[in-house]
């Protein structure tokens, strides 16, 4: 059995090929959940008690191609390109301050330059990425998300509140209505 690997995220947007180039899984893990407790509360989401090396599992996510290409997506400063960025940055938004750029006609959104800057930031003092080469990472992904209910995930939850209130605050920032029962 495979174990994961985790650095910080710093060290891996530093340093991008300690990042496998082959498919696999990821974790975004949370270093301090006293720090993000506060916008959670605010969210009317929670941390479910799901650990990897006891850390909190923020969001799990798979790529059959490249762990480094995917990762990269999640560790840079454009959210519309990471579905883990969007949801941190609607929960994290009236705590930092950050600014939507509007996209109208998109399903993702963005942030404007400077609040792009502040989540990256906040990202690097706060998470870590475990990650593990596997063949069949989008079939495990979909289990591990069902049975670890991340926060930040939305697809694979099912019919669960956590989800449907994620899927809210990223149709906020995106200007749409928020709509119950839909998960875009």
């Amino acid at each position: 059995m495979q174990t994961y690997t985790i650095q910080p995220v710093s060290a891996m947007r530093a340093h991008p090929e300690m990042i496998p180039d082959v498919g696999g899984l990821y974790a975004l893990i949370l270093d301090h959940p006293e720090e993000l407790d506060p916008s959670l509360d605010r969210a009317g989401l929670k941390l479910e008690e799901v650990f990897l090396s006891g850390r909190h599992v923020l969001y799990i996510g798979a790529t059959g191609h490249s762990l480094r290409r995917r990762l990269k997506h999640h560790l840079a400063d454009d959210t519309c390109m990471s579905t883990f960025r969007m949801s941190l940055g609607a929960v994290l938004m009236e705590a930092l301050g950050l600014e939507v750029r509007a996209r109208p006609g998109q399903r993702y959104f963005g942030f404007e330059p400077h609040s792009e800057a502040l989540l990256s930031a906040w990202i690097a003092e706060h998470v870590s990425v475990a990650v593990r080469p596997h063949a069949r990472a989008r079939d495990v992904e979909q289990r591990l998300i069902a049975r670890a209910q991340p926060p930040l995930n939305i697809a694979g939850r099912g019919a669960n509140e956590g989800a449907a209130e994620m899927a809210r605050l990223r149709r906020r920032c995106r200007g749409l209505p928020l709509q119950p029962g839909t998960l875009n």
